[in-house]
Protein backbone atom coordinates (compact mmCIF):
# COMPACT_ATOMS: atom_id res chain seq x y z
CA UNK A 1 0.00 0.00 0.00
CA UNK A 2 1.21 3.52 -0.78
CA UNK A 3 1.96 6.18 1.78
CA UNK A 4 -0.92 8.51 2.75
CA UNK A 5 -0.74 12.25 2.33
CA UNK A 6 0.26 13.65 5.75
CA UNK A 7 -2.65 16.09 5.47
CA UNK A 8 -4.96 13.26 4.41
CA UNK A 9 -6.71 12.66 1.07
CA UNK A 10 -10.44 12.66 0.39
CA UNK A 11 -11.80 9.17 1.13
CA UNK A 12 -15.07 7.48 0.15
CA UNK A 13 -16.58 4.07 -0.60
CA UNK A 14 -14.02 2.02 -2.49
CA UNK A 15 -10.96 3.88 -1.18
CA UNK A 16 -8.14 1.68 0.09
CA UNK A 17 -4.72 2.08 1.60
CA UNK A 18 -2.93 3.35 4.65
CA UNK A 19 -4.96 6.57 4.79
CA UNK A 20 -8.14 4.51 5.15
CA UNK A 21 -6.56 2.53 7.97
CA UNK A 22 -5.64 5.80 9.67
CA UNK A 23 -9.27 6.89 9.33
CA UNK A 24 -10.54 3.64 10.81
CA UNK A 25 -8.14 3.88 13.73
CA UNK A 26 -9.18 7.47 14.42
CA UNK A 27 -12.89 6.59 14.25
CA UNK A 28 -12.31 3.73 16.66
CA UNK A 29 -11.08 6.28 19.22
CA UNK A 30 -14.33 8.27 19.04
CA UNK A 31 -17.67 7.63 20.75
CA UNK A 32 -19.96 5.31 18.79
CA UNK A 33 -22.99 3.07 19.15
CA UNK A 34 -21.84 1.01 16.17
CA UNK A 35 -19.51 -1.99 16.30
CA UNK A 36 -15.77 -1.26 16.31
CA UNK A 37 -14.37 -1.09 12.78
CA UNK A 38 -12.00 -3.72 11.50
CA UNK A 39 -8.84 -1.79 10.63
CA UNK A 40 -8.38 -3.42 7.24
CA UNK A 41 -7.58 -0.31 5.12
CA UNK A 42 -10.72 -0.84 3.02
CA UNK A 43 -13.48 1.81 2.93
CA UNK A 44 -16.63 -0.30 2.83
CA UNK A 45 -20.24 0.11 3.96
CA UNK A 46 -19.38 -0.27 7.66
CA UNK A 47 -16.71 2.43 7.49
CA UNK A 48 -19.11 4.68 5.59
CA UNK A 49 -21.80 4.14 8.23
CA UNK A 50 -19.32 5.03 10.96
CA UNK A 51 -18.26 8.17 9.04
CA UNK A 52 -21.91 9.27 8.67
CA UNK A 53 -22.48 8.69 12.39
CA UNK A 54 -19.39 10.75 13.25
CA UNK A 55 -20.41 13.55 10.86
CA UNK A 56 -23.80 13.69 12.53
CA UNK A 57 -22.18 13.89 15.96
CA UNK A 58 -20.13 16.84 14.75
CA UNK A 59 -23.14 18.50 13.06
CA UNK A 60 -21.51 18.62 9.64
CA UNK A 61 -22.78 17.31 6.30
CA UNK A 62 -23.56 13.59 6.52
CA UNK A 63 -22.40 12.51 3.07
CA UNK A 64 -20.13 9.63 4.09
CA UNK A 65 -17.18 11.27 2.33
CA UNK A 66 -14.11 12.14 4.39
CA UNK A 67 -12.80 15.49 3.19
CA UNK A 68 -10.94 18.34 4.90
CA UNK A 69 -13.84 19.24 7.21
CA UNK A 70 -14.34 15.70 8.50
CA UNK A 71 -10.59 15.21 8.87
CA UNK A 72 -10.56 18.46 10.80
CA UNK A 73 -13.17 17.18 13.22
CA UNK A 74 -11.13 14.02 13.68
CA UNK A 75 -8.10 16.07 14.71
CA UNK A 76 -9.40 16.23 18.26
CA UNK A 77 -8.02 12.69 18.42
CA UNK A 78 -4.74 13.69 16.86
CA UNK A 79 -2.70 13.04 20.03
CA UNK A 80 -3.25 9.37 19.33
CA UNK A 81 -3.38 9.69 15.56
CA UNK A 82 0.12 11.22 15.39
CA UNK A 83 1.60 7.93 16.54
CA UNK A 84 -0.01 6.26 13.56
CA UNK A 85 1.41 8.89 11.24
CA UNK A 86 4.90 8.01 12.44
CA UNK A 87 4.05 4.34 11.94
CA UNK A 88 2.72 4.70 8.41
CA UNK A 89 5.25 7.24 7.22
CA UNK A 90 8.55 5.56 8.02
CA UNK A 91 11.77 7.29 6.97
CA UNK A 92 12.33 6.85 3.26
CA UNK A 93 16.05 6.16 3.70
CA UNK A 94 16.79 8.49 0.78
CA UNK A 95 17.84 12.06 1.55
CA UNK A 96 16.55 13.56 -1.69
CA UNK A 97 13.16 11.88 -1.27
CA UNK A 98 12.94 12.97 2.38
CA UNK A 99 13.73 16.59 1.50
CA UNK A 100 11.03 16.46 -1.16
CA UNK A 101 8.57 15.09 1.40
CA UNK A 102 9.32 17.88 3.87
CA UNK A 103 8.77 20.61 1.29
CA UNK A 104 5.63 18.97 -0.13
CA UNK A 105 4.13 18.73 3.35
CA UNK A 106 4.85 22.43 3.94
CA UNK A 107 3.44 23.43 0.54
CA UNK A 108 0.29 21.38 1.15
CA UNK A 109 -0.15 23.05 4.52
CA UNK A 110 0.16 26.45 2.85
CA UNK A 111 -2.34 25.43 0.17
CA UNK A 112 -4.95 23.98 2.56
CA UNK A 113 -4.39 26.02 5.71
CA UNK A 114 -2.92 29.28 4.35
CA UNK A 115 -4.58 32.28 2.75
CA UNK A 116 -2.96 32.38 -0.68
CA UNK A 117 -0.55 34.82 -2.24
CA UNK A 118 -2.74 37.92 -1.83
CA UNK A 119 -2.86 37.43 1.92
CA UNK A 120 -6.47 38.46 2.43
CA UNK A 121 -7.43 37.01 5.79
CA UNK A 122 -11.12 36.85 6.62
CA UNK A 123 -11.98 34.78 9.71
CA UNK A 124 -14.69 32.44 8.46
CA UNK A 125 -14.56 29.30 10.57
CA UNK A 126 -12.73 27.33 7.88
CA UNK A 127 -9.57 25.25 8.40
CA UNK A 128 -7.37 28.13 7.21
CA UNK A 129 -5.19 29.32 10.08
CA UNK A 130 -5.12 32.84 11.49
CA UNK A 131 -3.95 31.96 14.98
CA UNK A 132 -4.27 35.49 16.38
CA UNK A 133 -7.91 35.80 15.36
CA UNK A 134 -11.19 34.31 16.50
CA UNK A 135 -14.46 33.89 14.63
CA UNK A 136 -18.10 33.71 15.56
CA UNK A 137 -19.74 34.63 18.87
CA UNK A 138 -17.96 34.65 22.20
CA UNK A 139 -18.89 32.13 24.90
CA UNK A 140 -17.62 32.85 28.41
CA UNK A 141 -15.05 35.26 27.03
CA UNK A 142 -13.67 32.95 24.33
CA UNK A 143 -14.21 32.45 20.62
CA UNK A 144 -13.22 29.58 18.34
CA UNK A 145 -9.72 30.31 17.01
CA UNK A 146 -9.62 30.70 13.24
CA UNK A 147 -8.20 27.41 11.95
CA UNK A 148 -7.73 26.26 15.52
CA UNK A 149 -8.39 22.60 14.80
CA UNK A 150 -5.77 22.56 12.04
CA UNK A 151 -3.34 24.39 14.33
CA UNK A 152 -3.99 21.83 17.07
CA UNK A 153 -3.10 19.11 14.57
CA UNK A 154 0.21 20.83 13.85
CA UNK A 155 1.00 21.17 17.56
CA UNK A 156 0.08 17.60 18.44
CA UNK A 157 1.91 16.09 15.49
CA UNK A 158 4.97 18.12 16.46
CA UNK A 159 4.74 16.54 19.91
CA UNK A 160 3.94 19.81 21.69
CA UNK A 161 0.29 19.50 22.72
CA UNK A 162 -2.48 21.54 21.13
CA UNK A 163 -5.08 21.93 23.87
CA UNK A 164 -4.92 25.74 23.78
CA UNK A 165 -5.17 25.99 20.00
CA UNK A 166 -8.88 25.49 19.48
CA UNK A 167 -10.16 28.64 21.24
CA UNK A 168 -8.85 32.15 21.93
CA UNK A 169 -9.91 34.55 24.67
CA UNK A 170 -11.11 38.01 23.73
CA UNK A 171 -8.41 39.57 25.90
CA UNK A 172 -5.64 37.65 24.15
CA UNK A 173 -7.13 38.35 20.73
CA UNK A 174 -7.05 42.07 21.52
CA UNK A 175 -3.51 41.78 22.87
CA UNK A 176 -2.27 40.32 19.59
CA UNK A 177 -3.39 43.54 17.87
CA UNK A 178 -1.22 45.78 20.05
CA UNK A 179 2.16 46.94 18.75
CA UNK A 180 5.06 45.95 21.02
CA UNK A 181 7.23 48.57 19.33
CA UNK A 182 5.05 51.25 20.90
CA UNK A 183 5.49 49.79 24.41
CA UNK A 184 8.07 50.13 27.12
CA UNK A 185 10.40 47.11 27.49
CA UNK A 186 8.46 46.01 30.58
CA UNK A 187 5.11 46.29 28.78
CA UNK A 188 6.45 44.38 25.77
CA UNK A 189 7.79 41.64 28.05
CA UNK A 190 4.43 41.35 29.81
CA UNK A 191 2.68 41.14 26.43
CA UNK A 192 5.07 38.39 25.26
CA UNK A 193 4.52 36.39 28.44
CA UNK A 194 0.73 36.51 28.07
CA UNK A 195 0.94 35.44 24.43
CA UNK A 196 3.32 32.62 25.34
CA UNK A 197 0.74 31.43 27.84
CA UNK A 198 -1.75 31.32 24.96
CA UNK A 199 -0.06 29.23 22.25
CA UNK A 200 3.38 30.82 22.14
CA UNK A 201 5.42 31.02 18.98
CA UNK A 202 4.66 28.27 16.46
CA UNK A 203 7.12 28.89 13.62
CA UNK A 204 9.51 26.19 14.85
CA UNK A 205 6.59 23.96 15.76
CA UNK A 206 5.42 24.16 12.14
CA UNK A 207 8.90 23.16 10.91
CA UNK A 208 8.95 20.27 13.39
CA UNK A 209 5.49 19.18 12.22
CA UNK A 210 6.74 18.99 8.62
CA UNK A 211 9.74 16.91 9.69
CA UNK A 212 7.72 14.49 11.82
CA UNK A 213 5.04 14.11 9.16
CA UNK A 214 7.84 13.22 6.73
CA UNK A 215 8.81 10.36 9.04
CA UNK A 216 11.78 11.96 10.79
CA UNK A 217 12.43 11.29 14.47
CA UNK A 218 12.89 14.80 15.82
CA UNK A 219 11.01 17.01 18.27
CA UNK A 220 10.46 20.73 18.81
CA UNK A 221 13.05 20.91 21.58
CA UNK A 222 15.71 19.59 19.18
CA UNK A 223 14.86 22.32 16.68
CA UNK A 224 14.59 25.08 19.29
CA UNK A 225 17.95 24.23 20.90
CA UNK A 226 19.65 23.47 17.56
CA UNK A 227 20.60 20.03 18.83
CA UNK A 228 24.02 19.38 17.32
CA UNK A 229 23.42 15.63 17.39
CA UNK A 230 20.58 16.12 14.91
CA UNK A 231 21.52 19.28 13.00
CA UNK A 232 24.58 20.85 11.45
CA UNK A 233 24.60 24.61 11.94
CA UNK A 234 25.29 26.76 8.86
CA UNK A 235 25.80 30.51 8.70
CA UNK A 236 23.60 32.96 6.83
CA UNK A 237 25.85 33.03 3.74
CA UNK A 238 26.13 29.27 3.17
CA UNK A 239 24.46 27.34 0.37
CA UNK A 240 21.17 25.79 1.53
CA UNK A 241 19.04 22.86 0.41
CA UNK A 242 15.29 22.40 0.24
CA UNK A 243 14.14 21.06 3.59
CA UNK A 244 16.78 22.82 5.69
CA UNK A 245 15.49 24.94 8.57
CA UNK A 246 16.35 28.64 8.74
CA UNK A 247 16.42 31.04 11.67
CA UNK A 248 16.11 34.77 11.07
CA UNK A 249 18.06 35.97 14.07
CA UNK A 250 18.82 34.88 17.65
CA UNK A 251 16.57 37.62 19.09
CA UNK A 252 13.22 36.70 17.52
CA UNK A 253 14.32 33.07 16.99
CA UNK A 254 11.87 32.87 14.09
CA UNK A 255 12.16 29.59 12.17
CA UNK A 256 11.26 28.79 8.58
CA UNK A 257 11.60 25.94 6.08
CA UNK A 258 13.78 26.37 3.01
CA UNK A 259 11.55 25.61 0.01
CA UNK A 260 14.22 25.20 -2.67
CA UNK A 261 17.99 24.94 -3.04
CA UNK A 262 19.93 28.22 -3.04
CA UNK A 263 23.61 28.85 -3.70
CA UNK A 264 25.74 30.87 -1.32
CA UNK A 265 24.41 34.43 -1.08
CA UNK A 266 21.27 33.74 -3.17
CA UNK A 267 17.85 34.80 -1.90
CA UNK A 268 16.01 32.09 0.01
CA UNK A 269 12.53 30.86 -0.90
CA UNK A 270 10.80 29.79 2.27
CA UNK A 271 7.61 28.60 3.95
CA UNK A 272 6.93 29.53 7.55
CA UNK A 273 4.27 29.60 10.21
CA UNK A 274 3.27 32.39 12.58
CA UNK A 275 4.11 35.36 10.36
CA UNK A 276 1.88 38.29 11.22
CA UNK A 277 0.40 38.53 7.72
CA UNK A 278 0.90 36.78 4.39
CA UNK A 279 1.97 39.86 2.41
CA UNK A 280 4.34 41.68 4.75
CA UNK A 281 5.29 42.17 8.38
CA UNK A 282 2.65 44.55 9.66
CA UNK A 283 1.02 44.71 13.06
CA UNK A 284 -2.64 45.49 12.51
CA UNK A 285 -4.40 43.24 12.12
CA UNK A 286 -2.00 40.62 13.41
CA UNK A 287 -3.14 37.29 11.94
CA UNK A 288 -0.42 34.65 12.53
CA UNK A 289 -0.56 32.56 9.38
CA UNK A 290 1.35 30.13 7.15
CA UNK A 291 3.19 31.98 4.40
CA UNK A 292 5.27 31.30 1.30
CA UNK A 293 7.74 34.01 0.32
CA UNK A 294 11.28 35.07 -0.60
CA UNK A 295 13.92 36.48 1.72
CA UNK A 296 17.13 38.28 0.73
CA UNK A 297 20.33 36.97 2.28
CA UNK A 298 21.33 40.48 3.31
CA UNK A 299 18.53 40.57 5.88
CA UNK A 300 19.64 37.23 7.33
CA UNK A 301 23.27 38.31 7.43
CA UNK A 302 22.49 41.60 9.18
CA UNK A 303 20.37 39.77 11.74
CA UNK A 304 23.04 37.11 12.31
CA UNK A 305 20.66 34.42 11.09
CA UNK A 306 21.62 30.82 10.48
CA UNK A 307 20.45 27.52 9.04
CA UNK A 308 20.07 24.02 10.42
CA UNK A 309 20.94 21.11 8.13
CA UNK A 310 19.38 17.83 9.29
CA UNK A 311 21.65 14.87 9.94
CA UNK A 312 19.48 12.37 8.09
CA UNK A 313 21.69 9.49 9.14
CA UNK A 314 20.50 10.15 12.73
CA UNK A 315 16.94 11.49 12.56
CA UNK A 316 16.00 9.36 9.57
CA UNK A 317 16.61 6.06 11.31
CA UNK A 318 13.71 3.75 12.06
Amino acid sequence: MGLPNPLYPVLKIGSTGDAVMLLQQALNMATTVLPRLVEDAMFGIKTRARVIEFQGQQMIGKDGVVGPITWGMLEVYVESVKGYIDQYLPPSGDEAETRKRIVNIALTAFSQWGWGADGRVKPDGSMRIAAARGHGPSVMGKRPRQGGVALAAIYEMAGVGGANCVAISQDVEALYQTNPQMMTPAEAAARREKLNNDIGSWCGIFATYCYRAAGLKVNWHDVKTKNSNYFEKLNARDPVKAGDIGNYDPVTNHHFLVAQDAAAGEAVHLIDGKLSNPSKMVVAPWNSVITKRRRERSALIVGNGNFLRPRFDVIGRT
